[in-house]
C-alpha cells in the first residue's frame, strides 16, 4: 500500500487512469492522422472532427495508446484556441506539440516521460510514452512562462503539483499561472483532473462534441482562467 502511494506521487493519475487497451486493427486512422517531419520523426496532423468521427471508441483508444496522445488536436479544438488567445501565447506539457505547432505558438514540455524512471514504470503497465519532436523546447512550465513571458497559456492533460493528497512530483503549479493574471486555458477530464486545486477559483468551462481526449468523452472541458 505504501509502494503504490508513492507512485502515486510520482506520477500523479495516471496509476488510476492506465487500462490495458485491446489491440484492434487502426492502420487506417494512422494514415488519416500521422505524418514524418524533415528529420524523420512522426507528427500529428490536424484534420476536421468528422474525419475522425467514424474512428471513435477502441479504434481511437488504441491510437491514443499507441502514440502517446492525450488529446486529440481536431481543427476545431485549434480554432477555439486561436480565438481564445489574448496577445502571445505558449503551450506547456505539449507532449507531441501538435496544437502549439499548428498555432505557431512555443511549444515546450519536461520531457518527464523520457526520465528513465517513468520510461520503466510505464513499461510495467503496458503504456506507451510520448516520442517528443525535435521542436518542442524542453522547459518546465514554470522555465517556459519565466522565458516567454506570454499573456496567454496552453495546457492539454495536465497534472497539477503533488499537494500531499493528490497531482504528481512532476506536476505544474497552476496555481502561479492563474494568480499571476495570465490567461489559462486547460483541456482536460472531470474524472482525471476532478482534484485540480485551481478549480477553486472563478472559471468558464466548454464541452464540445469535438473534443476527444483519453478520458470519458462527456467529462471532457476546456477551462479558462482570465
Amino acid at each position: 500500500m505504501k509502494d503504490k502511494k508513492i507512485i502515486k506521487q510520482v506520477f500523479g493519475d495516471i496509476v488510476s487512469q492506465s487500462k490495458v487497451v485491446e489491440e484492434v486493427d487502426i492502420s487506417e486512422l494512422e494514415r488519416l492522422l500521422l505524418i514524418d517531419n524533415a528529420y524523420g520523426q512522426t507528427i500529428l496532423q490536424i484534420r476536421p472532427y468528422k474525419e475522425i468521427q467514424p474512428y471513435e471508441g477502441e479504434v481511437m483508444e488504441q491510437f491514443l495508446h499507441k502514440h502517446g496522445v492525450y488529446v486529440m488536436p481536431t481543427l476545431e479544438l485549434i480554432l477555439f484556441l486561436a480565438k481564445e488567445i489574448n496577445g502571445t501565447a505558449i503551450e506547456i506539457g505539449c507532449g507531441n506539440g501538435a496544437i502549439a505547432r499548428t498555432l505557431m505558438i512555443p511549444a515546450t514540455d519536461a520531457y518527464v516521460q523520457e526520465r528513465p524512471e517513468v520510461v520503466a514504470l510505464y513499461q510495467t503497465w503496458g503504456q506507451p510514452t510520448i516520442k517528443y519532436p525535435t521542436d518542442v523546447e524542453k522547459l518546465t512550465a514554470e522555465q517556459a512562462v519565466e522565458k516567454y513571458n506570454p499573456d496567454t497559456v496552453i495546457g492539454a492533460y495536465i497534472t497539477h503539483k503533488w499537494n500531499g493528497k493528490t497531482g504528481s512530483a512532476y506536476g505544474v503549479v497552476e496555481g502561479r499561472i492563474v494568480s499571476s493574471g495570465i490567461k489559462y486555458i486547460n483541456i482536460g477530464n472531470d474524472n482525471t483532473h476532478k482534484d485540480k486545486p485551481i478549480l477553486k477559483h472563478v472559471h468558464k468551462t466548454y464541452r464540445f462534441d469535438w473534443l476527444v481526449t483519453r478520458g470519458e468523452k462527456s467529462k471532457n472541458f476546456i477551462k479558462i482562467w482570465n
